[in-house]
């Protein structure tokens, strides 16, 4: 990951800037631009050599891992966690001895700053750790966004990392630390200044030069970089909820394969994670939702996830059609074992859609047969009309469509209203769903008749009842039918009312 190195460095090299610039600002407020040549020197020196020098030896494992040497992953991961503290740190103890070492070089030696009442020793050294700590706020905060831009490229160049045992409340508490010291060291200053002008003549003009160049410097870090640290907390704030949401609304339009990418290593990195895994486990049960609707009708396998694993059966009144392709035996004979599947294949996907399209569910193939019900398992008040409305499309999709070699297919159709039983049925290993009950019996048996009459769909007389009037009929009587002790009475829907919805 080329360049990837190079905004760590650059973050780090900004302390040095930002510190330069507060002490040249301040030897100007100040009007002692004579001990600025002294204090950049350091500055170039700790915040900028020594500071480079101890990132890059932070920074190491990170670039053996970024230069592909997947062995050092781990402690890799492990120093992008604590990339921020160690940073920070780091910037901090230079910032301080910077100041502490101008200090030094004011007083005209370290004696001499040692021996200065304890008063101003304190402060001196308050100051000092003051400018310190902003400085390594500073440093911390910018390395922290760091932090989640080099997550978010690693998580798109496949290397995801996981969220660390960050505190986002300690990174608040930071902040708002650091902006509450701002008016504290604006009360302070005059006070520091005035106590060391108290000094004899020489070293009070000495210390109390240095007094006002550091109040100077530290009042302007707390209100320029408490300014910075807390934009970048905000911007470390609103990244990870906006990954989240963006993520979320992804979801929201169906996309359950998109994953949000782990930007930050606190409790916005464990929730996003968390957000992970649960939508992986929702993309795994539509998967196998869709995988199995392949094999059984999508309403059942909906309702069997739902039931985990079986649905209890039921009995309700429900139409049930039966399909058949006409003179299919000798049609097989004609063609290679291979060429009959893809044409039954082609042939039931056209059955499927129009059955689906109407609220019907294919229970089962088999050979060259289809068996669909109407109301169950999935509930349909218009049962009876839409299975013949179902048979009426079939009958018109065959005609125009041509299967395998060209040969074009015509189905046998019989539909039959009445009650039903269905449910899931099979061993612990296997399990199927099904009907049953006279009402199928009375479908099958119908289909076949139609050979008999020369008709293409018949229906019984309770699906004609249902139909009211909507569909013009052709009463064939009471027919014997095998299996039923009674005739039934058989009507034929006429073609015409085809597309009748």
């Amino acid at each position: 990951m080329k360049g990837a190195a190079l905004g760590y460095f650059a973050a780090m090299a900004s302390a040095a800037a930002v510190a330069a610039l507060l002490a040249f600002v301040a030897g100007s407020a100040a009007d002692h631009r004579a001990l600025l040549p002294d204090l950049l020197v350091r500055i170039a020196l700790l915040l900028g050599g020594v500071n480079l020098a101890g990132a890059a030896l932070i920074f190491a494992p990170i670039r053996r891992f970024l230069a592909g040497d997947l062995h050092h992953r781990d402690a890799a991961a492990r120093r992008i966690n604590a990339l921020p503290a160690f940073s920070g740190l780091l910037v901090a103890a230079l910032a301080a001895a910077v100041m502490l070492g101008h200090s030094a070089v004011v007083h005209g030696s370290w004696e001499a700053l040692l021996r200065s009442p304890p008063r101003l020793l304190a402060g001196t050294l308050l100051h000092t750790g003051g400018f310190g700590a902003y400085l390594g706020l500073y440093a911390y905060f910018l390395v922290v966004d760091y932090s989640s831009r080099l997550r978010e490229r690693l998580w798109q160049a496949g290397e995801p990392l996981a969220a660390g045992e960050g505190k986002m409340v300690y990174r608040l508490v930071g902040a708002l630390i650091a902006v509450a010291l701002a008016p504290i060291f604006i009360l302070l200053s005059d006070q520091w200044a005035r106590a060391a002008t108290e000094m004899p003549m020489g070293a009070g003009m000495r210390h109390g030069a240095y007094m006002r160049q550091t109040l100077q410097m530290n009042v302007f870090a707390a209100l320029a970089l408490a300014g910075v640290v807390i934009w970048l907390v905000a911007r470390g704030l609103a990244r990870p909820v906006d990954v989240l949401l963006g993520a979320m609304q992804r979801v929201n339009r169906g996309d359950l394969r998109t994953k949000a990418p782990v930007v930050s290593d606190d409790e916005f990195g464990l929730l996003t994670e968390q957000f992970n895994r649960m939508l992986a486990g929702l993309e795994e049960r539509d998967r196998i939702r869709r995988t199995f609707a392949r094999f059984v009708p999508e309403s059942v396998a909906a309702a069997v996830l739902a039931e985990e694993g079986a649905i209890a059966s039921q009995e309700r009144e429900a139409t049930v059609l039966f399909a058949d392709i006409e003179s299919f035996t000798a049609i097989a004979s004609t063609l290679a074992p291979r060429e009959v599947v893809q044409m039954l294949n082609d042939y039931f996907a056209e059955i499927a859609r129009v059955i689906h399209a109407r609220s019907g569910v294919i229970t089962q193939f088999q050979g060259d047969a289809v068996l669909a019900s109407f109301n169950l398992p999935a509930a349909d008040a218009q049962h009876a009309r839409h299975a013949v409305e179902a048979a009426f499309e079939v009958h018109a999709r065959l005609a125009g469509a041509s299967f395998t070699r060209g040969i074009r297919l015509r189905a046998r159709i019989g539909i039959s209203t009445g009650p039903v039983v269905g449910g899931t049925v099979g061993g612990d290993e296997r399990l199927g769903y099904t009907v049953h009950g006279d009402t199928v019996n009375l479908a099958a048996r119908l289909e076949a008749l139609n050979k008999d009459l020369g008709s293409r769909t018949l229906i019984s007389s309770r699906t004609a009842q249902l139909l009211a009037g909507r569909v013009p009929l052709r009463d064939h009587g009471a027919v014997s039918v095998r299996g039923f002790a009674e005739p039934p009475r058989i009507f034929e829907p006429l073609a015409a009312a085809a597309h009748t919805r």
